[in-house]
């Protein structure tokens, strides 16, 4: 049978197959590129009698042979290095080469993506043949774009690439919060409100955002969200956080223009693209994975009255009425009160509501998986649980995965198919945390008997009588919000090569998923107290079903001429999207046994069954163009045309572009290779990648049946949004500076990446009169300006063949501000000064800045609060037109640094996170030290409350008097920079593959590692976090098992 060629150009994958061995799974084929590598595996190349070479020359000796891979397919664009590590040729489409080497060389080295790095003594007089093998720990070298691969050395882009073990030395629960702490740019926004909650949906962006702050809700989409891609297929944020990192062979963030302009429109915020494992050939193994976690509620950051404090604290502000010159209460029922309530207290009552809620968490994830086959078939079977158990008792996450990865190579073909099954289910708890956050703590939670009080006091106002419940109250009863989703998803993908320079791909994704999720409010809950019994409680449902197909046709061509390298990708996508939902809601239970719609009263008032129908549908139309001259100058060039249905019909299609240039220093002439610098690279890009995170119907007007009266002219409709025709699609230019470098015999590594990115026009929803009918229309106005720069770090302080340590740091500084805005967002600012928001809209203003009134404190005098006007003026008058910036919320610096010790199998990891220079408003101080109003005092306060208060004349204190019940308005007092150091992660793990043992209990490797993640947090600050959903802290442990 004959064995047919690969072909690449510049580190272009063009020709490894999708079920290659370890890192061959991980690129759809070959790279051409020249990196320099420090050390390498030392063998002797084989040899073929019967083909004469060559004879020595005056000059040297001249060496031929044949590069091949673990399979004897040959191998192009393999890069030949002699001994001072300069490369020197490189294999051609038959994977040949040949060399001329002085007198007394003969050792070569061969490095390739995807293989281990070889030194090889050459043979005169004979055929060598170099045979290289797969490498996965050479995926940091290799930039995976989902269409074509391509080694770093030759990538003009701003691109890093994980392997699984990085991952799973941070964590072995989600993969993106891993990510996070390896890459800077990489930013998941912390959610102060969801906390850990294991069904809440991480904010992610790349490098900042370049969206309008605060009005993301108005696109249906988070239009910052970067674009996924796992295996070559576009996919969501959820299933990439749903993954097991066991399954993932590599993860490549993309975040410039040059790497991602290939996914035109839909790349501005960048790219996230996951591999997974690919089957390898062999006899039948079978592989275990087991991850364990337990998990407790980090409450560190609550700063909470106990009993004791919280009464004194009500006798002191006057909540039980005035008090006589020694203190003591003069109404004699309220004093009666008091000392009820301080007697229980004395005699042990201090009731602890935060625990009630809690539990520890406990998590554990199992997959199996069976792979084998030959050269021309392989097969892979994977079975996955995973149970997610949050530290809120009824928050629950399971996920229950099954995969059949398939290939199967024949002649110029390769097939290869991938079925996955999906089973997501979901609970989350009924009562939110902050309801027990705030349970005074002199309350008793149950009678003598062990029931659940349901009130937990009563008082009269002007309104009638009004009650503090009991949050247990509502806990205990049978309430739900749970929901589940199936998802079916396969991806077929056929490969043919005509020649061994091209490529011809088809691929084919469907996925078709059914989802619903159901709320049950019972009729016992308290937020039904005063409704009519018939009334009471509520069941809401709602279905959805969506239905997906991605296709697209890929050609590409690669070639090598001297010293001149090439390659050409083009193709062409179409994708569809439809999705049904249907929802309804019945209220009316006379018990909560019950929450079956049968059981209720009828539909809830002014309400109805609704249904949505959904469709987009998008064209795309790309090329993509690498030229490199002696691997010294490098040049990327992109351009994609996109038409989607979510714009405008006026404005249906956009083109998107990138050129990228590059400069291998190392690979110059007049480059002498030295200790100090050994590998050199500057890059700019510069393209306009697009943003379609829009919702399908923004552009389309949208109406509404309506059936409340006979209408004696047929049906009737009602206009519910307006749509706009000419809404054009949100372009983003962007310009990155980068420098790669690695120095000191390739100990010091550092990458620094400078980028811009302006986003004009926006998109944002524009208020529109009353008198259209309407509250609003999608709109194109104003711009972003965004900023960013990060810098990486790797410096290895021991490199031993058995002992390396490690030092990893890295930082981002991102800005990004308004212009073109105009007084287009006037009102929003004026309904932000009303209601009290920091955030503004002012061209030249940053996107996440504070604006307050400036304050100066508390008056010594008065006790009254001074702020200071525009103009230099003081006054006790509080006024929304004096405010200024004072601060932002993103901080001048945030990023990890770590440290990773291996010795033989063992190794020792520490991560942390830090950031510095944001602001923050101080919530916790402006609600539960000072604005305490006669209702709120009811509920517990921040111990704070008790302390630094203004008292009399002369006092230079923080707070006003603690019986001020006046409003407190948002001011400086109430922002401060906030600094944080977190520790990640430390783990420690063992990993063996040689060991005797292992074959006596039948294993071929074993491995298992130990962690402790988010341990601790420092502050500069204190705020309540985790307000709905407290944030945890963690132990787990990882085990791999191969037969």
């Amino acid at each position: 049978m004959v064995k047919h060629m690969k072909t690449n150009s510049m580190g272009v994958c063009l020709s490894r197959r999708l079920v290659s061995r370890g890192m061959h799974g991980l690129v759809l084929g070959c790279a051409m590129a020249s990196l320099f590598l420090l050390d390498g595996v030392e063998s002797r190349a084989q040899s073929t009698n019967g083909i004469q070479q060559s004879q020595p020359t005056p000059k040297g000796q001249v060496y031929r042979g044949v590069v091949v891979d673990d399979e004897d397919l040959p191998l192009l664009g393999v890069s030949v290095k002699d001994s001072h590590g300069k490369t020197i040729t490189l294999t051609d489409q038959t994977g040949e080469f040949r060399v001329m080497l002085p007198e007394g060389q003969t050792t070569l080295t061969f490095t390739y993506v995807g293989m281990k790095t070889q030194k090889v003594r050459m043979s005169s007089g004979k055929k060598n043949v170099i045979r290289l093998q797969a490498d996965a720990n050479s995926i940091g070298e290799t930039v995976v774009t989902g269409i074509y691969s391509r080694k770093k050395e030759s990538f003009t882009g701003s691109a890093a690439s994980y392997r699984s073990e990085d991952l799973k030395q941070i964590g072995n629960q989600n993969v993106l919060q891993s990510l996070s702490a390896l890459d800077p740019s990489f930013v998941i926004m912390e959610n102060n409100l969801a906390g850990s909650d294991p069904n809440a949906k991480l904010n992610i962006n790349i490098n900042g955002t370049t969206s309008i702050n605060g009005l993301s809700d108005k696109y249906g989409n988070d239009p910052d969200q970067p674009l996924f891609i796992l295996d070559g297929f576009e996919t969501t944020l959820q299933r990439i956080s749903d993954m097991s990192m066991d399954r993932i062979e590599s993860i490549t963030i993309l975040k410039d223009a040059a790497s991602t302009a290939i996914y035109g429109s839909k790349a501005a915020n960048g790219v996230v693209v996951v591999e997974t494992k690919k089957p390898e050939a062999g006899k039948l193994r079978f592989t275990y994975n087991g991850n364990y976690n337990l998990s407790w509620a980090d409450l560190s950051d609550y700063n909470l009255m106990n009993a004791a404090e919280k009464l004194q604290f009500e006798k002191l502000s006057g909540y039980y009425g005035s008090l006589d010159a020694n203190g003591e209460i003069l109404d004699d029922l309220n004093r009666a009160t008091y000392y009820n309530r301080y007697k229980n207290v004395v005699a042990g009552l201090d009731s602890y509501w935060m625990s009630e809620p809690l539990r520890t968490g406990f998590s554990h994830d199992h997959s199996f998986n069976a792979e084998g086959g030959d050269s021309a078939f392989r097969y892979g079977l994977t079975m996955r649980y995973r149970d997610n158990g949050g530290v809120m008792k009824n928050s629950d996450r399971q996920n229950i995965d099954g995969s059949v990865d398939l290939s199967y190579r024949i002649d110029k073909f390769n097939f290869s198919n991938q079925t996955n099954i999906y089973y997501t289910k979901t609970d989350n708890n009924t009562v939110a945390f902050s309801q027990f956050a705030q349970a005074n703590p002199y309350y008793s939670k149950r009678d003598a008997d062990g029931e659940v009080y349901k009130v937990l006091e009563s008082y009269e106002t002007i309104n009638g009588t009004k009650y503090v419940y009991n949050p247990l109250w509502n806990y205990q009863q049978k309430s739900f919000n749970r929901g589940d989703e199936l998802q079916f998803n396969n991806n077929f993908n056929v490969e043919y090569r005509p020649i061994a320079a091209l490529r011809l791909n088809a691929r084919l994704g469907f996925t078709t998923s059914r989802g619903k999720s159901e709320v049950f409010r019972s009729p016992y809950d308290t937020s039904f107290a005063a409704t009519e019994e018939v009334n009471r409680g509520n069941y809401t449902r709602s279905d959805n079903n969506n239905t997906s197909w991605d296709g697209s046709l890929i050609a590409s061509y690669g070639g090598m001429t001297g010293r001149h390298t090439y390659n050409l990708v083009g193709g062409a996508q179409l994708s569809e999207r439809n999705a049904t939902s249907a929802s309804n809601t019945t209220r009316g239970y006379i018990s909560d046994k019950f929450w079956n719609p049968n059981f209720s009263n009828g539909y809830a008032e002014n309400s109805r069954p609704s249904s949505s129908i959904t469709k987009t549908r998008s064209a795309s139309f790309y090329f993509n163009g690498n030229y490199a001259y002696d691997m010294r100058y490098l040049l990327d060039f992109n351009a994609r045309t996109d038409g989607a249905s979510v714009y405008g019909i006026n404005n249906p299609f956009s083109t998107t572009y990138s050129v990228g240039v590059a400069w291998n220093i190392h690979n110059e002439h007049f480059f002498k290779r030295n200790k100090y610098v050994s590998n050199l690279k500057v890059r700019y890009t510069f393209g306009n990648p697009g943003n379609q995170n829009v919702d399908a119907k923004l552009a389309n007007n949208v109406y509404n049946y309506y059936t409340s009266y006979p209408n004696p002219f047929g049906l009737a409709a009602m206009v519910s949004k307006w749509g706009n025709n000419d809404l054009k699609w949100k372009r983003t230019q962007t310009h990155n500076f980068g420098l790669n470098a690695l120095m000191f015999n390739n100990r010091l590594s550092l990458t620094l990446d400078y980028n811009i990115r302006k986003s004009d026009p926006e998109l944002i929803s524009v208020e529109q009169p009353t008198s259209t009918g309407v509250s609003s229309i999608p709109m194109n106005i104003g711009a972003t300006d965004n900023r960013s720069f990060t810098i990486t770090v790797g410096l290895d302080v021991i490199k031993r063949k058995d002992f390396i340590w490690r030092l990893t740091a890295n930082m981002l500084h991102t800005t990004t501000k308004y212009y073109n805005i105009g007084n287009t967002l006037e009102k929003l600012n004026a309904d932000g000064r009303a209601s009290q928001s920091l955030i503004r809209y002012y061209d030249g203003a940053s996107t996440t800045a504070l604006w307050a009134v400036r304050s100066l404190g508390i008056d010594p005098m008065s006790g009254n609060e001074i702020f200071l006007y525009k103009d230099g003026s003081y006054s006790y008058k509080w006024d929304s037109n004096q405010e200024v910036k004072v601060g932002d919320t993103t901080p001048d610096a945030q990023g990890n640094f770590g440290t990773t010790v291996r010795w033989k199998g063992f190794s020792l990891g520490m991560n942390f996170q830090y950031r510095v220079g944001g602001q923050t408003t101080l919530s916790t101080l402006l609600s539960k030290v000072e604005n305490i109003s006669n209702e709120a005092i009811k509920y517990n306060q921040d111990r704070r409350a008790l302390h630094d208060r203004w008292q009399k004349p002369g006092d230079r204190a923080k707070f006003k008097r603690i019986n001020d019940t006046s409003t407190t308005n948002m001011s400086t007092r109430f922002i401060a920079t906030e600094n944080t150091l977190q520790c990640t992660s430390i783990s420690l793990g063992y990993e063996d593959t040689t060991s005797q043992w292992l074959k006596i209990v039948g294993l071929s490797s074993f491995y298992c590692r130990l962690y402790t993640n988010n341990i601790f947090r420092l502050s500069t600050i204190k705020e309540e976090r985790g307000l709905d959903y407290p944030f945890s802290r963690s132990v787990s442990a990882s085990i791999g098992l191969r037969f």
